[in-house]
C-alpha cells in the first residue's frame, strides 16, 4: 500500500536528506534525446561509486530519466538539463532542472510520473514564469534502505 504525503511533507524529506549531502555531482547536458544515455551514466556511476544496490539505481535511474524525458520533449529550441546529483548519510537528492514553453506543465498524472512516485519516497516540481519561457525545478529524494521521513 502506498502512503499519500502532501508536496509540504515532499519537501521537508527532500530537504532533511539534502542536508545531509556531500557536495553535488552536477552535469549540463542539451535537452535532446540523444543526450538522455549521458545522464543515465553519470547517474549510474555516481550511485555505483557510494555502493548503492543495483535496485536503488535502476530506481533513481528511473525517475532521473522520466524527469528528463518529460523535459526534453516539452523544451524550447535552445533548452538545456541541469541534473544535481546529491548523496548523503540520509540518502539521495536529485535536481532537475530545465527551459520549457510557457504555459506547459509536466505530466504528473500520467504513468511515467506514477512510477516517479513509486520508485523514489519524495518528489516535488515548481515552475517559474517569464514572458517567453517557463524554468522547471524537479527534486526527487530516495532514502537509504532502513531510513524513513520525521
Amino acid at each position: 500500500m502506498t502512503e499519500n504525503r502532501n508536496i509540504t511533507d515532499d519537501r521537508r524529506v527532500i530537504d532533511d536528506v539534502a542536508q545531509s549531502a556531500d557536495v553535488p555531482v552536477e552535469l549540463t547536458v542539451p535537452a535532446r534525446a540523444d543526450r538522455l544515455q549521458i545522464v543515465r551514466a553519470v547517474v549510474e556511476r555516481t550511485l555505483y561509486a557510494v555502493d548503492w544496490t543495483i535496485d536503488d539505481v535502476a530506481d533513481i535511474q528511473l525517475a532521473v530519466d522520466e524527469v528528463c524525458s518529460q523535459l526534453i520533449v516539452a523544451s524550447v529550441d535552445d533548452g538545456r538539463l541541469r541534473v544535481s546529483l546529491l548523496l548523503g548519510d540520509a540518502g539521495f537528492v536529485g535536481e532537475v532542472v530545465g527551459t520549457i514553453e510557457t504555459g506547459i506543465a509536466l505530466d504528473t498524472a500520467g504513468f511515467g510520473w506514477h512510477v516517479v512516485e513509486t520508485v523514489t519516497d519524495a518528489q516535488s516540481v515548481s515552475y517559474v514564469d517569464d514572458a517567453r519561457r517557463r524554468e522547471v525545478t524537479v527534486r526527487l529524494a530516495k532514502l537509504l534502505s532502513g531510513t524513513r521521513p520525521r
